[in-house]
């Protein structure tokens, strides 16, 4: 029965409100023309926010769904979890990890994490331990986080789940992000975009997304050479990963951090309180249609309706990253502070 009140009730009712097939779909925004200069040629974008979720992120949805396809007589073994990352992964697992009888969650940082970033994820309760290893490790390297988190994952009570080649990170996108996305917008989509961290989320709803309709452009986001945004990987390392993304990812597009920022804080003043990766997503759309249009291209693009409708993803909040949009912008984009 559906729960249409809202209402979580009883000794289980916080685990039901973060199970991810209780959230009901997250909500599809329309951008106004203020950031849509390609209004006039039909081109309509909108912003799916799955920050929305409960736990504020979308790694909320494939953290729940790895721990769920853990065989239940192996998850009753587990006392620890450990995983390489310092952000919405290792902070949603720490929460849904007890939900599942996990007691620990580790998460393996490396030293150039902020200790804002550090406190955020001490403040859920992750354990954290420092990895001095490279940033952004090969997956299947045998150095840095990402080969730790698998040697300690060997240990008796110990389990990595690899969310970098775990089946559930694909799965959950094709469930949460792209069979909504298909029942919300059907034939209509003709943009899908997503920036690329383990390339789970555009590779899951991208696939699912390309067998409905194939003419679909996935457009992928990764960080430009040389700059820093919180989440994604960067234009090279997002060749060291394992998800196979390049048989469905059509064009990816590399982002540097002003952009990033600038086009998110202009999402947040408009109300949508979103982070850095989302939007480097706006910035790509952005430049990719501006392309288009100069080498008359928009028209591939089209629907039915003669409209092209693109979408990209809300993938967190600004609130972990308030001391980057002031690092990372001219102080010119804020309000200056002033004694009375």
């Amino acid at each position: 029965m559906k729960n249409n009140k809202k209402i979580y009730e009883g000794e289980s009712a916080v685990r039901s409100f973060l199970l991810p097939s209780n959230f009901g779909l997250t909500s599809i925004v329309e951008l106004p023309s203020s950031l849509n200069p390609f209004k006039k040629d039909k081109v309509r974008i909108f912003v799916k926010l799955v920050h929305s979720a409960p736990l504020g992120n979308i790694k909320s949805l494939p953290s729940y769904v790895m721990l769920n396809n853990i065989p239940e007589k192996k998850r009753s073994r587990i006392k620890n979890l450990i995983e390489y990352s310092s952000g919405n992964t290792a902070l949603s697992l720490t929460i849904l990890a007890q939900y599942f009888g996990i007691p620990n969650v580790h998460a393996i940082i490396t030293p150039d994490v902020p200790e804002h970033k550090k406190r955020l994820l001490q403040l859920v309760g992750t354990n954290l331990l420092i990895s001095h290893g490279p940033p952004c490790p090969d997956v299947f390297g045998k150095v840095g986080g990402v080969h730790e988190a698998k040697m300690f994952g060997k240990k008796a009570g110990w389990y990595n789940l690899n969310q970098y080649i775990n089946p559930g990170n694909m799965e959950s996108s094709k469930e949460y992000v792209g069979k909504e996305l298909w029942y919300q917008f059907g034939e209509k989509l003709s943009v899908f975009i997503s920036s690329m961290g383990t390339a789970g989320t555009i590779s899951g709803a991208g696939q699912y997304l390309k067998k409905k309709k194939p003419s679909i452009k996935v457009i992928g986001t990764a960080i430009k050479k040389g700059s820093e945004i919180p989440g994604p990987r960067d234009e090279i390392a997002i060749h060291k990963l394992g998800i196979a993304w390049q048989k469905i990812v059509d064009e990816v597009v590399p982002i540097d951090a002003r952009a990033a920022f600038e086009k998110s804080l202009a999402l947040i003043r408009l109300g949508l309180f979103v982070g850095p990766s989302t939007g480097m997503q706006l910035a790509a759309i952005l430049s990719k249609l501006k392309e288009y249009k100069k080498k008359n291209k928009l028209k591939e693009l089209k629907n039915a309706d003669g409209e092209i409708v693109c979408c990209f993803l809300a993938c967190d909040s600004m609130a972990p990253y308030v001391d980057e949009y002031f690092e990372n912008l001219p102080k010119s984009f804020f309000p200056k502070v002033k004694d009375l």
